[in-house]
């Protein structure tokens, strides 16, 4: 989606998702900092991970539970918190977005889209184009690669968003990890 898609929608709908959004990045950031202070002595288990549920707040789609990739946290993370900064006085409701303010529009979108990657599904706005682009993520995680591995394997999409990793201590002489691999 581009920014541009957003002023398209109604100023109740988007100012309605500026402020899920900006909710949305304050849990995440919540959840991280927890699970950061934690200590590692204690299992994963005993914390949930920031989720949203779709369907709330000036966002559509099918209701189910979005969760937070905490990996992806920590590489946005100042990304994140800048974002949410520069949009606090829309996002408490203090100011209103005006659709036609394309600077305002790139920061909702560019939050929008750094969400997307936390939690790795799409957000769309009430009123919003629903994107046709397929997302794929897929990821390995292994000690030892002595043949071959992949985080995605398939046939070329015809868009969409394809995200691979592959996490290896050694691969081994003649061993292959490759994120994504599309072949024909």
């Amino acid at each position: 989606m581009d920014p541009i898609t957003l002023a398209g929608i109604t100023a109740v709908a988007l100012n309605e998702g500026v402020r899920f959004l900006y909710d949305q990045a304050g849990e995440v950031l919540r959840n991280y900092r927890e699970r950061r202070a934690a200590t590692t002595e204690l299992p994963p288990e005993l914390f949930e991970s920031s989720s949203a549920e779709a369907g709330e707040s000036g966002e559509s789609g099918e209701s189910r539970e979005l969760v937070a990739d905490l990996d992806t946290v920590a590489r946005l993370e100042s990304e994140l918190r800048g974002l949410r900064r520069d949009l606090g006085e829309y996002g408490q409701g203090v100011d209103l977005v005006d659709p036609r303010d394309s600077e305002v529009l790139a920061l909702v979108d560019g939050l929008r889209r750094t969400l997307e990657a936390v939690y790795g599904a799409p957000i769309v706005f009430l009123g919003e184009p629903r994107p046709d682009a397929v997302r794929i993520r897929g990821g390995v995680e292994v000690q030892e690669v002595r043949g071959y591995v992949a985080g995605v394997r398939g046939l070329p999409a015809s868009g969409g968003d394809i995200t691979g990793t592959v996490r290896a201590d050694t691969v081994e002489e003649g061993g292959r990890a490759i994120g994504v691999d599309l072949t024909e």
